[in-house]
């Protein structure tokens, strides 16, 4: 099989030079950085940032995963895909071990700093095969955490249950309170 053909059908479409590596089985630095210069050269390969490496086409959340290790998708973005939110926003949004904004060609991505804690803990997050995405009460309760008395537009659709259990992951009295008071507005 060659490197074309490897990289296809890896399944990823955003690469480190350690996902090079690993995927095409380079013997040295040399032979990596050859093979690298010459597909950035025929527009098979195209180089995001230092390090960062993408197929012509390729995921804008896949991405956002590689900016920064210790990071998923939240807030706004979760948000509006769930139509919690009707504010349109072209920006990807996540949360992070620290406050970042990047942007890639076109694309703002905004990380925003949240407790190691909470970062780590897995619950009600989805583990795609290349990217991590809150589930929407997590991304609300990222919010809620983030922002004081921030306004949701429709929550209708939103599992209560969920949103209390993981209200209590933020060890923050305000962001429960906030979610109780939800809770009461939406109860069916």
């Amino acid at each position: 099989m060659n490197n074309y053909s490897k990289l296809l059908n890896s399944d990823k479409t955003v690469f480190t030079k350690k996902d090079l590596e690993k995927i095409l089985d380079f013997k040295t630095k040399e032979a990596l950085d050859k093979f690298l210069y010459r597909e950035k050269n025929r527009g098979f390969l195209q180089n995001i940032f230092y390090g960062i490496y993408a197929l012509k086409k390729y995921s804008v959340l896949e991405l956002a995963g590689k900016i920064r290790k210790k990071s998923y998708i939240s807030l706004e973005t979760v948000l509006k895909k769930h139509w919690v939110i009707f504010q349109y926003y072209d920006d990807i949004f996540l949360v992070s071990d620290d406050s970042l904004e990047k942007r890639v060609w076109d694309v703002n991505f905004k990380f925003s700093k949240i407790k190691d804690w909470v970062l780590l803990n897995q619950l009600w997050l989805e583990h795609k095969k290349q990217y991590t995405i809150a589930s929407v009460e997590r991304a609300i309760c990222d919010r809620i955490y983030l922002s004081k008395n921030y306004y949701f537009d429709d929550m209708w659709d939103v599992d209560l249950e969920k949103l209390e259990e993981i209200s209590h992951i933020y060890n923050n009295k305000r962001v429960v309170w906030e979610v109780k008071k939800l809770m009461k507005k939406y109860a069916k």
